[in-house]
């Protein structure tokens, strides 16, 4: 039985250490690198640094991440840091909006009721190619409805999608001796 255990044991010890596990996103950026831009980002819009906000919203809202789409929306709409941009800020709206929640729904229908009609569709050939390229299903996010606890109220909310992705190591274990060194 001891032995058994022992084997086992070894066993264990040379697959943990033969293989680090890893969570990438389906085009190999590390999860730890993605969340990091986006918390970055939305860091930087709330100490009013706005160049980096800019900067990392951007990037992190082209990575499909929906917080980063409606900040970067709302940076445009409002003008924080850079010239106010309608077109801008609709398009990234829009793709932000696929995440549905009572908040953002409010803020959009105040800003959808605010431009005109004629403008929103002739923006729209240019919302769908938004979409196409940074929407949820472009950049390989869930969507799932969800309520709040204590609440009826359902959201959809909308994360990326992490895959477990195995590093094996180079140099193989000394085992001859039956013990690892």
């Amino acid at each position: 039985m001891k032995a058994i255990v022992f084997a086992l044991l070894c066993t264990g010890t040379l697959i943990s250490t033969a293989a680090e596990a890893q969570l990438r996103t389906k085009d190999q950026m590390w999860k730890t690198e993605y969340l990091s831009i986006v918390e970055s980002g939305l860091f930087a819009l709330k100490a009013e640094n706005y160049e980096e906000a800019h900067t990392k919203l951007l990037e992190g809202a082209k990575l499909g991440n929906k917080s980063s789409q409606y900040y970067l929306a709302q940076m445009y709409f409002q003008g924080w840091g850079i010239e106010p941009n309608y077109e801008e800020g609709w398009l990234w709206l829009k793709v932000a909006m696929e995440q549905k929640t009572a908040e953002w729904n409010r803020s959009f229908r105040s800003i959808r009721d605010a431009l005109p009609e004629d403008f929103r569709t002739a923006m729209q050939p240019y919302v769908e190619e938004h979409i196409a390229l940074y929407g949820a299903k472009a950049q390989d996010l869930r969507c799932e409805k969800r309520a709040a606890i204590g609440s009826n109220i359902k959201e959809i909310i909308c994360s990326k999608r992490f895959y477990l992705f195995i590093r094996y190591a180079t140099k193989k274990p000394d085992v001859s001796s039956g013990f690892l060194r």
